[in-house]
């Protein structure tokens, strides 16, 4: 199946909201409805014992091992 990839239209801020609004269009069928656009937001967790991460540690809290650098 060919279709189209709008995530390159996710970034610009004027454009972002031309997408909102069609998207909504679509979903509801009438006017003025707003999608809302969810972001995924990445965890960091510790490669050895999978510990979260909840801000910037520099050491795993569990089992001590250096956090990676992003």
């Amino acid at each position: 199946m060919d279709g189209i990839d709008l995530r390159k239209f996710q970034t610009v801020e004027e454009e972002k909201d031309k997408i909102k609004n069609i998207m909504g269009k679509i979903l509801s069928g009438r006017e003025g409805y707003e999608a809302i656009i969810e972001t995924k937001k990445e965890e960091k967790r510790c490669e050895k014992c999978n510990w979260l991460f909840e801000g910037g540690e520099k050491f795993c809290p569990e089992c001590g091992t250096q956090a990676k650098k992003e």
